[in-house]
């Protein structure tokens, strides 16, 4: 259990994504209600309990820096602020004044949990369809293997998405990180699945020991692969 804010809230996710990649940023664009994420941007996510916890930390952000959203989500039990700027030093800033509000620290955050994983290796026409249908990013298609990934707190998915984007030749079909767990799909060669799913699973280790992943500030930041330029399928 996370330590309570002065308020009673709770931190479950507080996630700092150093320079948002292109497939992710698409990703938020699509996604966006408020302002439109760019390539490159610097981003920070909340998600806190209970839900309507997420007004204070997004007021005490706004009126601190200069930071824009893609939104808020309120639901029954979480709530989820997105958060970026051009520059991860404002980002920081307004990760301080969250904090400061919460009356919390980083280490006051819930670690990843992995709930699930899977890959399906050459995946059926109709099945591929199947994931079209729910898909929030790019098309499958047969014969794709796909690496499927759930997580607690839901939050977390977003920072693993941008990061396995950086470090894997993979196409993101779905990024879901609202909820109990969040959900993540990514589609490629057998290979690269089998890739996504191990660099997936070092992040998460990274996180549970406490390591700023995604970010570059603070000490145990974690070292991600660049990757090579993706081709595109």
């Amino acid at each position: 259990m996370t330590a309570a804010a002065p308020s009673g809230a709770r931190l479950r996710v507080i996630a700092h994504v150093d320079r948002m990649g292109p497939q992710y940023a698409a990703y938020w664009g699509l996604m966006a209600q408020g302002a439109l994420p760019r390539v490159g941007d610097s981003q920070l996510l909340v998600e806190v309990s209970p839900s309507n916890a997420v007004f204070p930390v997004t007021d005490a952000a706004m009126k601190r820096t200069a930071v824009h959203s893609a939104g808020t989500l309120v639901e029954r039990d979480f709530g989820l602020v997105e958060l970026h700027a051009s520059t991860s030093d404002t980002v920081l800033e307004a990760a301080d004044a969250v904090l400061d509000a919460l009356g919390l620290g980083w280490s006051d955050r819930m670690a990843p949990s992995v709930i699930s994983t899977q890959r399906l290796a050459n995946i059926a026409p109709d099945h591929s369809q199947l994931f079209n249908k729910v898909r929030r990013g790019a098309w499958t298609l047969p014969g794709d293997t796909l690496f499927v990934l759930e997580i607690s707190p839901a939050a977390w998915v977003y920072l693993i998405a941008n990061e396995l984007e950086k470090a894997v030749d993979v196409e993101l079909v779905r990024v879901a990180g609202t909820g109990l767990y969040g959900r993540l799909i990514v589609a490629g060669t057998e290979a690269d699945a089998e890739a996504a799913e191990a660099t997936a699973l070092a992040l998460v280790a990274s996180l549970e020991s406490g390591a700023r992943v995604g970010t570059g500030a603070g000490p145990g930041s974690s070292a991600v692969p660049a990757g090579s330029a993706r081709g595109g399928r």
